[in-house]
Order: C-alpha cells, then sequence, then structure tokens
C-alpha cells in the first residue's frame, strides 16, 4: 500500500511540474509577443497550443521556449501513466 501512494504523488508531482514548465515558456513567449502585437500576446498568454503556432513562425522564431512546452507537456504526460 504504500508503493501506491508513492507511486500517486510522484504521478501528481509530474503533472505540477510538467504545468509550471508551461506555464513559465507560454508567459515567455507572451511577453515577446505582447511586444509585437496585443492580439498576439492575449493569444498566446490564453490559448496552450497557439504558442507552437506562434513561435514557430519564421519572423518570430523561439525555439527554446517551444522546446520546453513540449517538454511539459511530455513530463504532464509521463505523470498520467501509472
Amino acid at each position: 500500500m504504500g508503493e501506491t501512494r508513492a507511486l500517486v504523488d510522484m504521478n501528481a508531482n509530474l503533472v505540477l511540474v510538467g504545468f509550471l514548465i508551461i506555464i513559465v515558456c507560454q508567459d515567455i513567449v507572451a511577453v515577446k509577443a505582447f511586444k509585437r502585437s496585443v492580439r498576439e500576446g492575449i493569444l498566446c498568454a490564453m490559448v496552450p497550443g497557439y504558442i507552437l503556432f506562434y513561435a514557430s513562425r519564421d519572423e518570430t522564431r523561439q525555439l527554446k521556449p517551444v522546446i520546453g512546452w513540449l517538454v511539459g507537456l511530455g513530463i504532464i504526460l509521463m505523470g498520467f501513466v501509472r
């Protein structure tokens, strides 16, 4: 029973860490997007997947936050696997 509880706690921590990584990376992109356009900044801040589109465009290429966002998503998915 102790192993099951420890596994549940670890999975919950993975999901939490993944969400924190995604939020930080999304905010980094949103701040840069606000400098270009308010509409783009709001979309980057509010719509989770929009940063994948925004940061991968040629005129706004930002590779590190996108990689961080994808790593956070992977950590969240690992947290949902038993």
